[in-house]
């Protein structure tokens, strides 16, 4: 595996992370809700995983501004649902089993 598949997989590992940290701190865990949250990382993980894939499969080096772009736009979003679930599990009303 490549250095691109490795930061791929992080990427997508942090990602999951986060939202599986704001749904654990959901007030009503439904099957709808994680249904939602598995289409959300998806409609995040398809394309990035995509690209990376049309990247390494070309036989010349480019300039790749897609990778680069499609990996910014994914640190974007597991920055800003990281923090959402951050801030979930900092005012947490009640005492939490995971403390």
């Amino acid at each position: 595996m490549n250095i691109a598949g490795i930061i791929t997989f992080l990427s997508l590992s942090l990602l999951l992370m986060g939202l599986l940290l704001i749904y654990s701190k959901l007030q009503y865990q439904t099957l709808g809700k994680l249904a939602a949250i598995i289409v959300f990382f998806l409609l995040n993980a398809v394309p990035l995983v995509y690209i990376v894939h049309t990247e390494q499969s070309m036989e010349y080096a480019s300039g790749s501004f897609t990778l680069g772009l499609a990996f910014m736009i994914v640190w974007l979003i597991t920055a800003v649902i990281l923090f959402i679930g951050i801030l979930f599990r900092g005012r947490s009303g009640k005492e939490d089993s995971f403390y």
